[in-house]
């Protein structure tokens, strides 16, 4: 494997490499960083994965363009290590690196120095917690193709955090769950039992290396990045765990590397009076016909029956007609890889479905009709979404 190959078609000025690639050619898991100056965090983060990694199991990092120490603390530390292990140090061309260029390289790089592993992602500022490969090793058996792990803060820096709103606080983390109940009882998912906790960070996720040659590359939106990989997964049919036994804490700085990333979330809580919140928040209105509407596609047998799913999204004609997988008199329509993709496609076309970034002012004003609408699914009294607006 040549580096400068598995690089081609990204913005990289330079690649030097420190290790043995031909270590990982067996190796069963391999843990990919990316990070971008961590000298402050990136030893406690290789030492925390050496204790926690099987012997034969690779560690990689990535210097994500570092002008600090954190590629000679890493050299240091792993000059004694047995298990393959490979320091990958990145330049980019000039203004044209992300957080999200790096996870692509660092993921892309992992299976190219073994095509079977399971690649687990996981930042520079990140410490494994003992159990985390015993659990992801568990969900891997049980055939998931993408687990998602638990990610809490390091503790004695969330300990110095500047104070939030506790009532703000509170407002987002129970609108996030009862949407997330909300979409659970609309359409269940049987690898997924409710309560699960729904999330997918860079920070801590693992995927088997077969099904990122087939679902990816990863995305490289300006962030987001591990979502986008989710819904590529989606996408393609694979399966998804949201596993509570892989845990990792990370750091919950205030002054971040990645454009959109936790560090700006945090900061904006704690600066503003009505922050931004996750882009995944909606209306309740919109998260019941969205989810309602994605229930009975996912679960129609014939073309007509998908195409009665799509009625109210303001689907063009020739677009619900593509989207359903209806076919003209000719025997021609579209192909897709799974109904997920089709979907997809749908509700990304939809103008009633086009997500409009809330403010916490929103989810304190829609909260109510929130918890309504999740009593209403609950207790069965209506089959129907409310209307648009509400």
């Amino acid at each position: 494997m040549r580096l400068p190959d598995v690089a081609a078609g990204l913005p990289v000025a330079a690649i030097e490499s420190f290790g043995d690639p031909a270590a990982f050619a067996a190796s069963p898991l391999i843990a990919c960083i990316p990070a971008c100056n961590e000298a402050g965090w990136i030893g406690r983060c290789l030492t925390a994965l050496d204790r926690e990694l099987s012997a034969d199991d690779g560690v990689l990092l990535l210097a994500n363009g570092c002008t600090d120490e954190t590629v000679a603390i890493a050299r240091g530390l792993i000059g004694g290590w047995t298990r393959p292990v490979l320091v990958v140090d990145v330049r980019w061309r000039g203004g044209e690196g992300s957080a999200p260029l790096a996870r692509r390289l660092v993921l892309d790089l992992g299976h190219a120095l073994a095509r079977e592993a399971v690649l687990v992602s996981i930042d520079g500022d990140t410490m494994a917690l003992p159990g985390l490969r015993a659990a992801y090793a568990a969900e891997f058996d049980r055939g998931f193709d993408l687990v998602c792990g638990r990610i809490g803060f390091l503790p004695e820096e969330a300990a110095l955090l500047p104070p939030a709103d506790p009532e703000s606080e509170a407002i987002i983390r129970a609108y996030r769950e009862t949407s997330r109940h909300i979409a659970a009882l609309i359409r269940p998912d049987p690898d997924n039992p409710w309560p699960h906790h729904g999330n997918i960070g860079g920070a801590n996720f693992a995927l088997r290396g077969r099904a990122y040659a087939l679902a990816g590359p990863l995305p490289t939106p300006s962030s987001g990045e591990d979502r986008a990989l989710r819904r590529r997964f989606e996408a393609n049919g694979l399966r998804i765990r949201y596993c509570e036994g892989a845990r990792v804490e990370t750091s919950c700085r205030l002054e971040g590397r990645a454009t959109g990333g936790l560090s700006e979330e945090l900061r904006r809580n704690r600066i503003e009076a009505d922050p931004l919140v996750d882009e995944l928040l909606e209306p309740p209105a919109t998260l019941v016909l969205r989810r309602r509407a994605q229930a009975r596609f996912l679960g129609a047998q014939t073309a007509a029956d998908r195409l009665a799913a799509l009625e109210g999204l303001k689907l063009g004609a020739d677009r619900a007609f593509a989207c359903a997988g209806a076919r003209d008199g000719n025997g021609n329509g579209p192909s897709w890889r799974s109904a997920e993709e089709a979907w997809q496609s749908a509700e990304e076309a939809s103008p009633v479905l086009r997500r409009t970034r809330l403010r916490l002012s929103d989810l304190r004003r829609h909260l109510p009709a929130l918890r309504q609408a999740l009593e209403t699914l609950r207790h069965g009294v209506s089959d129907h979404p409310p209307a648009i607006g509400s």
